[in-house]
């Protein structure tokens, strides 16, 4: 390349000259720093005496909080303090009435009647209590004198129920399951037949194990039998001597507190929120949801519900929720407290207990509406400062217009050759290398132009030398890297200094990893990690092809080689590196590995029946059988004959799936559950053995093929009465958590597996009993494994020595249906 020298400045005036003149004489930088450091003494004095402010409303707001949930918490301890001693009452009534045998009221015996199911109840309001005596156990005539003698509870039920406004029922639950409530409702719609009462917790949370005071004790929340919803109830105990007769209790719903709390008056926009002794969130606004999210006790639906009789879900359990820091243990341990926490936003949260059933009232407020007082006075002062600070810029948009008409004629002097140098500029970007050269009146600026043009030419030159180097270094780039991606087998290349600067991506799906963990390592580091031994010295040298095992990720036969690669330089040649070669010769070794084993295991399979139908038929051919030895011996050529056919049509159906696939199917739409009682129907029945147990079967469409389908289901019923001795074998259908897959499960009690007998369950010609007393072929579960995967499904097994075994034959599931029937 030509060197062209720089041209020398024609003429111009020193452009520094011109901006010492117009502007660091004017002294605009003093001012300026004046001028924002009065200011910026206003802002710090304005924050100072804002934290100051904030300081004090915090301990206001943490005295007034904390007094206020102590408050409102002595407050509806008085409410529940006063149902205890009502229910005290009763106990002392119930106790007269049903124990002592007081004098008391009787009952009309025309207003009761049985229900089909053998329930004891009241068929027609007459303004008093409804009765439910469970059919869980007889009702006869002493009980129906005891569900008469009950009746005298009434007028208590009456006045307690209406002297208390929070208690919605008052009822009476004995040992034997009778219940005697109040208001009156109908008991036979709402109850079950057969519900046993003592096994509620609104009964035993009374008895002696929980209560062994005799006291009257709290309930936490749980789902009321007789419809109410979410409440808590308050019950004591009857005994008669030291037997526990019944449970007497006043119930308060949920939403009557709810409304309580709802309602409290809490300042900064505050909110309050009701917590059970076991943490669950009882009460809580919608301005909480944000804070402690959307679960609540009482958004639970009620038919899911009913089903338990005290609530349990911990994702409406506080004390059992993670991402509040201490504050859920804080809560449960200390009886009032107050702490800063970060929930959605920065809150003040204080917490009061209420003794009477050790509940927490926890009181919420937003720390921002706290301080927004004080943070709308500090917003004041910084708008003073603000409009100090517009003061200012006004003041200096008024002196730059004064320098506007001399900076006007400087700009006019330096625009037009600074315009000239960037179209200059601009036509050497977009490629055009020869520019117009104009001399400039200003001397740095001309002889800045010049510069440019001189670069130019240089640029011009170099460019054109780069664009046909990067050509060519181009399409042998993309020539090699076609050949390294497309490549089957896995290419490593490195530099002089032994590190990886190359990985192609066969190497790269072998190892189940990223290029990044591989580039920059050096060589001897790769075999370790790559081998078996992790000894870098077994590994080819140049020109070497060895066999090598490859142990990370996975096990895998390579042929590896390695090539050096020299360039020349002068007149010698210098290392630049090598390329490591690797063919993945794996499945080739499995392949021939996987044939000898399966001839040798057919040829034993097949040796054992062959041999007894020759022997047999060698001595019916010499005539030494005779009688009844040779009608047994025909029958063993007959059965070993039958053996053989049987192991051969597993060997073909084994044969048609692998080359077949799933065209091998017919698969059609239908029910699995009459799938598999037809399947039963099929199974021939075992001597001196129970039939299989079917459990309830909910209906499951599929889309399989019947046939198949049933011919996996049978191996594995056949395996589980061939590997039990005794007891019966269960099946039931079941689905998954997301509800995508239906299960029919087959469970023993047999002697069960090892894990590494678990392992080899679906090898081919492999038996749990190695005695040999057990018949089978030993490709019954392999067969089985085929046909389920190529419906899209899998099997799971669960196996124990001498426990049994249970296997699950997972289908997919093509549609929901909640209705069941029974087998």
């Amino acid at each position: 390349m030509v060197s062209i020298p720089h041209p020398p400045p024609t003429h111009g005036i020193p452009l520094i000259r011109w901006i010492w003149r117009a502007y660091f004489r004017t002294s605009l930088i003093p001012l300026l720093l004046v001028e924002v450091g009065l200011i910026a003494i206003y802002f710090a004095s304005n924050a100072i005496s804002t934290q100051a402010n904030i300081e004090a409303v915090r301990e206001q707001a943490e005295h007034e909080l904390a007094q206020l949930a102590s408050r409102e918490a002595r407050g509806i301890n008085q409410q529940l303090k006063g149902i205890t001693q009502a229910t005290e009452f009763l106990r002392r009534e119930t106790q007269r009435v049903m124990v002592q045998g007081g004098s008391a009221m009787r009952d009309d015996p025309a207003r009761y009647a049985y229900s089909k199911d053998g329930a004891y109840y009241t068929t027609r309001d007459n303004g008093g209590s409804a009765l439910f005596y469970s059919g869980h156990q007889p009702v006869g005539a002493a009980e129906r004198t005891k569900a008469m003698r009950s009746a005298g509870l009434d007028p208590a039920f009456k006045g307690i129920q209406q002297a208390f406004p929070l208690i919605v029922q008052v009822y009476y639950n004995t040992h034997d399951s009778l219940n005697r409530i109040y208001p009156y409702f109908d008991v036979i719609a709402q109850y079950a037949p057969h519900m046993d009462i003592p096994s509620f917790n609104f009964y035993y949370e009374a008895d002696l194990a929980h209560n062994p005071q005799r006291s009257v004790v709290w309930t936490d929340v749980y789902v009321d039998p007789a419809g109410q919803g979410w409440m808590a109830s308050c019950i004591a105990p009857v005994y008669r001597g030291d037997f526990l007769e019944g449970v007497i209790g006043s119930d308060i719903t949920v939403n009557a507190m709810v409304s309580d709390v709802l309602n409290l008056s809490i300042p900064w926009a505050g909110y309050g929120m009701l917590l059970s002794r076991e943490g669950a969130i009882i009460a809580m606004p919608q301005a909480g949801d944000a804070d402690w999210g959307k679960e609540s006790t009482t958004s639970h639906e009620y038919d899911a519900a009913i089903r338990q009789d005290t609530f349990r879900a911990d994702s409406a359990n506080l004390f059992k929720r993670t991402g509040y820091g201490e504050l859920p243990q804080h809560i449960r341990a200390q009886a009032t407290g107050l702490e800063h926490v970060h929930l959605s936003q920065d809150s003040l949260v204080a917490w009061a207990t209420i003794p009477e059933t050790g509940w927490k009232l926890v009181v919420v407020a937003p720390e921002r509406n706290i301080y927004l007082p004080a943070q709308t006075l500090a917003a004041r002062l910084n708008h003073i400062a603000l409009l100090m600070v517009l003061g200012m810029v006004l003041f200096y948009v008024v002196f730059f217009l004064l320098l506007y008409r001399r900076a006007r004629a400087m700009s006019r002097f330096l625009s037009e050759p600074l315009q000239r140098i960037d179209d200059m500029v601009a036509d050497i970007g977009n490629g055009r290398y020869r520019p117009q050269l104009q001399a400039l009146p200003v001397t740095e600026l001309d002889r800045t132009a010049r510069g440019i043009a001189h670069m130019a030419e240089q640029l011009d030159s170099a460019w054109q030398q780069r664009d046909r180097a990067e050509t060519e270094l181009s399409s042998q780039k993309q020539r090699l890297q076609s050949v390294f991606d497309l490549s089957p087998d896995a290419f490593i290349a490195t530099d002089a200094e032994a590190r990886i600067v190359l990985v192609n991506p066969a190497f790269l799906a072998w190892t189940g990893s990223m290029a990044d963990t591989w580039l920059g390592m050096h060589k001897d580091k790769l075999w370790q990690r790559l081998l078996a031994d992790g000894d870098a010295r077994n590994v080819p040298g140049d020109g070497e092809v060895l066999r090598l095992e490859l142990q990370q990720p996975e096990a895998r036969q390579l042929l590896c080689a390695t090539r050096a690669i020299h360039l020349a330089e002068g007149e010698g040649e210098r290392y630049a590196g090598s390329v490591i070669y690797m063919r993945d010769i794996t499945r080739e070794e499995e392949l021939v590995r996987m044939k000898s084993e399966f001839l040798a295991l057919a040829a034993h399979e097949l040796r054992t029946p062959l041999t007894s139908v020759l022997g047999y038929a060698e001595l019916l051919l010499q005539g030494r059988v005779e009688g009844a030895m040779r009608e047994e011996a025909l029958q063993i050529i007959h059965g070993q004959a039958k053996w053989l056919v049987r192991i051969i049509n597993d060997l073909v159906d084994l044969s048609r799936i692998e080359a077949r696939g799933k065209g091998l199917l017919q698969p059609v739409t239908l029910d699995c559950a009459e799938l598999v009682q037809a399947t039963l129907g099929l199974h021939a029945p075992v001597a001196g053995r129970p039939a299989p147990r079917l459990a309830l079967i909910p209906q499951m469409m599929v889309h399989v093929d019947p046939g198949k389908l049933q011919q996996a289901l049978l191996n594995v019923i056949d395996n589980a009465y061939k590997y039990s001795a005794a007891g019966e074998v269960a099946i039931e259908m079941i689905e998954d958590a997301q509800g995508g897959r239906i299960g029919i499960r087959v469970s023993d009690h047999g002697i069960g597996m090892s894990p590494a007998e678990l392992s080899r369950i679906f090898e081919r010609f492999w038996r749990g009993d190695k005695s040999g007393s057990t018949p089978g072929t030993g490709l019954g579960m392999c067969l089985t494994h085929e046909i389920v995967t190529l419906h899209g499904g899998s099997i799971d097994i669960t196996s124990a020595p001498g426990s049994g075994t249970q296997v699950t034959l997972w289908l997919p599931r093509i549609q929901n249906n909640n209705q069941e029937r029974e087998a």
